[in-house]
């Protein structure tokens, strides 16, 4: 038994859930905070990040001719802007070279950075209970000023210039560092935007704008308003892709329906296929930390 895996090529395995035909449908799990950063193990060194895992799964399923489409199965309350947008682009990048179709299968929740990724799919599933949406830009912090001036505390920091201490939790924001981060906010949301407007085209600009407030759908709000594209269940996700008009395969055979994972665990079927390099004792918390000193207490996320 080896109690200190280490990622790498040679334990990269192809896993088989159901099928049994030649053509095969690869299942990519999109599972908690999206992140780059490694995960810590509690055995040994830190395991890949999503994004690595993720890139890596595109680049096997990009080299084998036998597989026929993608589905994303994603259960997620979102993550970092970065992260969210290099798998949006991977994802992107996957089908333009490999032309088959990619599907993203919505679990119990897809919000944001995670809806933000969807969007470079061919389709949107979600199964009846999935919550969906959350369409925005969060950077959280807090201020502490008031209570350390109670106690004689005082904040001795020095700067090179007004705005390095921009969102410093023991100072008070001035009215142009407001605008300063606002600014910022505004910019990624607008990025944001223009991805859900690209990947969702059927719904009108104006409607758009009305729902891409931050708020969060059921999966029977989402398919009214056109933010995903039917609801179902695993099996159903299959069956839809495979009429796809990009489906290469038999669309009345019996695609094999696989998942690629490190380690030689068994997987049984589609709800077990999943991040096996999660770590059980991560607080699940995913954070970006921008800047040192001061600057370093917001989590640039999409949600938390």
């Amino acid at each position: 038994m080896n109690l200190f895996p280490q990622s790498g090529k040679a334990d990269f395995e192809e896993k088989l859930i159901a099928g049994r035909d030649q053509e095969k449908i690869v299942i990519i799990s999109i599972e908690g905070m999206i992140t780059d950063d490694a995960k810590d193990s509690f055995f040994g060194p830190p395991t890949e990040s999503m994004v690595a895992r993720i890139k890596e799964s595109l680049k096997y399923a990009e080299r084998d001719p036998d597989v026929k489409a993608v589905i994303l199965k994603i259960n997620s309350p979102g993550g970092t802007v970065t992260a969210s947008d290099i798998i949006y682009q991977e994802v992107l990048k996957f089908k333009n070279r490999k032309s088959i179709p990619v599907f993203a299968g919505f679990m119990d929740t897809a919000a944001s950075g995670a809806y933000y990724i969807a969007m470079a799919t061919d389709g949107i599933g979600a199964h009846p209970t999935t919550v969906t949406g959350s369409v925005g830009v969060i950077m959280s912090g807090i201020n502490v000023k008031e209570g350390l001036d109670k106690i004689g505390v005082k904040d001795q920091s020095f700067t090179s210039g007004p705005n390095k201490a921009l969102g410093s939790p023991i100072s008070e924001m001035t009215s142009e560092q407001r605008k300063i981060l606002q600014s910022i906010i505004d910019s990624l949301y607008g990025r944001f935007f223009e991805v859900v407007k690209k990947g969702r085209p059927n719904v009108a600009e104006s409607r758009l704008r009305e729902i891409c407030d931050g708020r969060i759908f059921t999966a029977e709000q989402a398919k009214k308003e056109g933010m995903v594209d039917f609801i179902g269940y695993f099996d159903d996700f299959v069956y839809l892709i495979m009429q796809h008009p990009k489906f290469q395969g038999n669309r009345k055979g019996d695609p094999r329906v696989i998942t690629y994972q490190r380690g030689k665990g068994r997987v049984d079927n589609i709800y077990q296929a999943t991040d096996i390099n999660k770590n059980p004792f991560s607080l699940g918390i995913a954070d970006k930390i921008l800047g040192t000193g001061t600057n370093a207490k917001f989590l640039y996320l999409w949600d938390l």
